[in-house]
């Protein structure tokens, strides 16, 4: 098999293990805890994104389009991550010292806070590696931690230990973080002197200023939706319910993130900007779409398998069927993201992240008035992608070129 599509293989069952997780606590713990280890998870990825804050993409940019070695880079990762340590060992002291008495679940909001800045590492690890390790070994890397999570929550559950899905995540992030920051090691010892390797610090966070925002909102987004259906007074199985209809929407978004660096590789190199039409010949002319329609079919099978996988009473083939439909239009739109991404266009991009953010909250919101979350959720998502797809399929549209009127000659 082809580097590529073993790259792909491992990349999706690293996903299946995140699903599979998900399922493993609601059969075993039930749909409170589902939906507990759907927040906390949730959660502590939009707080990895806020913490790295696009330092990945721009590590990448730098050995890439810079041709900084990954030996030059490591001691100002080292001393990030020892920064995040530190920030985050102040703020869990903090809360600590001032959690508000009549809230619940103190030690494991804060062990599940302990696990972000490892995981963070293990995300700036993982981009020093792609270039010197391969794409085989970078999914690798990228499955890690969803595998380590379902492996230790096996035990987890035989003994219905629910205080221990915190635990679960801090584990799965230390055992990455160590792992990963070994391989980076090993691969940059005596690989070059970085004394005569220079390279511009202002340039990396011009880099990752510009993209941070953007992976910061996307994240915070289902974090968001989950949020504000518990604050509206979804109960916890509820979110358990959602949360675990969640995972259908993002197998569907992470399968585009598959072959969303081979659409950004060719849109960068061309020398005019790449139309929806021509991304499509694209994607025909390199076989991508066997590998696409492969990945859908598995998302359906799931979905299709949904009533029996799934505690008894909790299927809903409209949750099922509006997270599958937001899930396919997500596609389209992270491909028409990279397109925009390989034009520099990150101003808007950023505008479309906030606006993903805006629509599926008020959406949740006002649907809340009327239907219980399990349905609100789904249909507040369908109608985000409608809105983002149509609306970056516009500003994809080349502007109108007026030719100067011509002056008279005297």
């Amino acid at each position: 098999m082809r580097p590529a599509l073993w790259s792909v293989a491992i990349q999706a069952a690293g996903s299946a293990a995140t699903f599979c997780a998900a399922l493993l606590v609601s059969w075993q713990l039930g749909l409170p805890a589902q939906g507990e280890f759907g927040l906390l998870r949730t959660w502590t990825d939009a707080g990895v994104t806020l913490a790295v804050l696009g330092v990945p993409q721009a590590l990448l940019h730098m050995q890439y389009r810079e041709a900084v070695p990954v030996a030059a880079l490591r001691p100002w990762v080292l001393r990030y991550v020892a920064v995040l340590v530190g920030i985050v060992a102040v703020l869990m002291l903090l809360a600590w010292l001032w959690w508000p008495a009549g809230m619940p679940r103190r030690p494991l909001v804060l062990v599940a806070a302990a696990a972000v800045p490892l995981a963070a590492a293990h995300l700036l690890w993982r981009s020093l590696a792609l270039r010197d390790v391969g794409v085989v070994a970078y999914a690798v890397l990228t499955a890690a931690p969803a595998m380590l999570v379902l492996l230790g929550l096996v035990p987890l559950c035989l003994v219905g230990w629910r205080e221990g899905l915190a635990w679960v995540l801090f584990g799965a992030a230390v055992v990455s973080a160590l792992g990963s920051g070994w391989l980076v090691g090993r691969q940059a010892k005596g690989t070059v002197d970085t004394s005569i390797a220079p390279w511009s610090r202002r340039a990396l966070w011009a880099v990752s200023v510009e993209t941070g925002g953007q992976s910061v909102l996307t994240a915070l987004s289902p974090a968001l939706v989950l949020a504000t259906a518990g604050v509206l007074g979804a109960s916890l199985a509820q979110i358990g319910v959602v949360s675990l209809g969640l995972h259908v929407y993002q197998l569907f978004g992470i399968a585009a993130t598959y072959i969303a660096p081979m659409v950004y590789d060719r849109a960068a190199r061309a020398d005019r900007p790449m139309s929806g039409g021509e991304l499509l010949a694209l994607l025909r002319a390199d076989a991508t779409p066997r590998v696409l329609l492969g990945l859908v079919a598995l998302v359906l099978l799931a979905g299709g398998l949904m009533p029996l996988l799934w505690p008894a009473g909790v299927a809903s083939l409209l949750l099922v069927a509006a997270m599958a439909g937001a899930g396919v239009l997500s596609m389209a739109v992270r491909l028409l993201v990279t397109l925009l991404l390989a034009r520099g266009a990150f101003r808007p991009l950023t505008l479309n992240a906030l606006g993903r953010v805006l629509i599926a909250a008020g959406a949740t919101i006002a649907l809340m008035r009327a239907v219980p979350a399990t349905v609100a959720v789904p249909l507040a998502l369908l109608l985000t992608e409608i809105v983002m797809c149509a609306w970056l399929l516009r500003l994809m549209q080349p502007r109108p070129v007026t030719a100067e009127p011509t002056r008279a000659k005297p």
